[in-house]
């Protein structure tokens, strides 16, 4: 029964104790747990009544007996006893099975794409060695070339199930190279940062489902599910730690020329730790919020601030890739000479399209995108803001970046419309936050903190690019003054910061409409 009205003076109260005589409202059906008197006033109503109806005589609820304040106090003092949390409520077998459901599901979604991929991956190994000109397969091929070895066997590809399975965690691929010749050893690490939103689906929908399932078959509260979802976290983070014990690959070449041995090994591991902590920290969060839909917990949790900013992230990606495909879409349409759908594979236009959408959904919540790359002897770095505009650095002055900056064309004005779209989000989650009455702005910085933290963890995983770091700076690296790299993203930083004042500043401002439209609205009720 919800108490709206004091039992004992009839005032209206919103907490555990009466504001005007300290009555504690609480009310059980046990005889062994109550003194046995009935209340004086209804707490449904407020009215008065003899204390010897067991129903209301004006609403006809059913009057539960007073808790007499020993009762109170004791169990007072058993609910705030346990500083640990308490695990005699979990299911803890239906916990594991969720993850080990999670867990593989995660297994087969990552073979599907790996396969379905195949032809893509090795399109892009072929690129990123054109590119760079020393990637995994042209530092084979240039081994065996120097030393005579033809129809040498190769690693086709280097990536597979196992790393499409890493990557879908965001874990970055470290790939060492290390070459022995004469004596002489020159080797170095590319790590490759593959951030991609299409592959931290994998993961997300499956804790998701996992979460959801538990949900359903298991009842607790707010606090159960919380440690239930620990504890799917924990067996979920350590089965993909297993995973990334046997993930990566290794290549090991011996050459002979003219009695002059060599020896070339490619390397790449993904960290045991790493990977635990990532899954773990997945695992947890969104089994936490898969089981509170699941249980019905998010649906009672009205204008929550937890529920609003999960509500907006979610509109608001979805939003930015709708977009996405009706731009990609007029680009290559049939009057576009240059590109269209046929130049594309599947797999790359889904990677561009989901990439895309969250990197202009970032954009548009005020965060800098930038380029920043190495390439081919050209140096090129471009930023671009909602309201800063574009900017490039670039050595060379006929690149296709340089005719962008002189040329924006309606780009800008094309931003600041779809500004109205974060805009209109933060309004309309700080108008459902709203209950009502005084502003409670603390409310407000919690869904602005969530929001901010949330968006800084995509923005640091879904950074894309590479680095190479050597060793050794031997035969054919000696002349390389720069070496290459790429990155495409945003600062982690600057987007917690930037989101965080943009989301809590437009959520307040839609809590003060609703409370303008509220007030409006009162004078016509009370005339009727």
């Amino acid at each position: 029964m919800i108490i709206t009205y004091c039992t004992t003076c009839g005032n209206e109260v919103s907490d555990n104790y009466c504001p005007f005589d300290g009555t504690f409202q609480l009310h059980a059906a046990d005889p062994s747990l109550t003194s046995g008197a009935k209340p004086k006033f209804c707490s449904d109503c407020g009215t008065e009544n003899s204390g010897h109806q067991q129903y209301c005589l004006q609403c006809g609820s059913f009057q539960l007996p007073l808790v007499p304040f020993k009762v109170e106090r004791t169990q007072e003092k058993v609910a705030t006893s346990h500083t640990i949390p308490d695990l005699s409520g979990i299911n803890k077998r239906l916990a594991i099975l969720c993850a080990f459901l999670a867990f593989l599901v995660v297994g087969i979604m990552s073979f599907v794409v790996s396969e379905g991929f195949q032809q893509q991956a090795t399109t892009f190994q072929q690129t990123l060695n054109d590119l760079i000109e020393v990637g995994p397969t042209e530092v084979v091929n240039d081994f065996y070339y120097n030393y005579g070895t033809e129809n040498a066997p190769l690693p086709d590809p280097f990536f597979g199930m196992t790393d499409y399975w890493m990557s879908a965690h965001l874990l970055n691929s470290t790939l060492s190279f290390n070459m022995t010749k004469a004596g002489e050893r020159s080797g170095g690490d590319l790590e490759l940062q593959s951030g991609l939103l299409i592959l931290l689906l994998l993961p997300l929908i499956s804790l998701l489902i996992a979460g959801y399932l538990y949900g359903r078959k298991a009842s607790g509260t707010f606090q159960h599910y919380w440690v239930s979802s620990l504890l799917i976290g924990l067996v979920y983070g350590m089965l993909t730690a297993v995973v990334a014990l046997i993930a990566g690959f290794q290549f090991d070449a011996s050459a002979q020329d003219s009695g002059l041995v060599a020896n070339l090994a490619i390397e790449n591991n993904y960290p045991f730790i790493k990977a635990f902590f990532a899954a773990f920290f997945l695992g947890t969060v969104f089994s936490f919020i898969g089981s509170l839909y699941g249980s019905g917990t998010m649906k009672q949790l009205t204008s929550s601030p937890l529920k609003e900013s999960i509500r907006t992230i979610l509109f608001g990606i979805s939003l930015s890739i709708a977009v996405m495909v009706l731009l990609l879409y007029r680009f290559m349409s049939d009057a576009n000479p240059f590109l269209s759908f046929d130049d594309i594979p599947a797999s790359y236009f889904l990677i561009i399209v989901f990439q895309g959408g969250f990197l202009l959904w970032n954009t548009l919540n005020l965060s800098s995108l930038t380029l920043d790359m190495n390439l081919l002897d050209e140096k090129l770095r471009v930023m671009y803001s909602a309201l800063g505009g574009l900017k490039i650095e670039t050595n060379d002055p006929f690149s296709m970046f340089s005719f962008l900056s002189s040329n924006p064309g309606n780009l800008k004005l094309y931003m600041m419309l779809g500004l109205l779209l974060p805009i209109g989000l933060f309004l309309w989650a700080g108008y459902r936050m709203h209950q009502g009455g005084a502003i409670q702005l603390h409310r407000f910085v919690v869904f602005g903190l969530l929001y901010a933290f949330m968006m800084s963890l995509l923005a640091a995983g879904l950074n894309t690019g590479f680095t190479f770091t050597f060793d050794f700076l031997a035969g054919e690296f000696q002349d390389m003054t720069d070496v290459p790299f790429l990155f495409i993203g945003s600062s982690a930083i600057t987007t917690f910061f930037k989101c965080f004042i943009f989301s809590t500043l437009l959520a307040i401002c839609g809590a003060y409409w609703k409370k303008r439209r509220t007030s409006e609205k009162c004078p016509l009720e009370v005339d009727f």
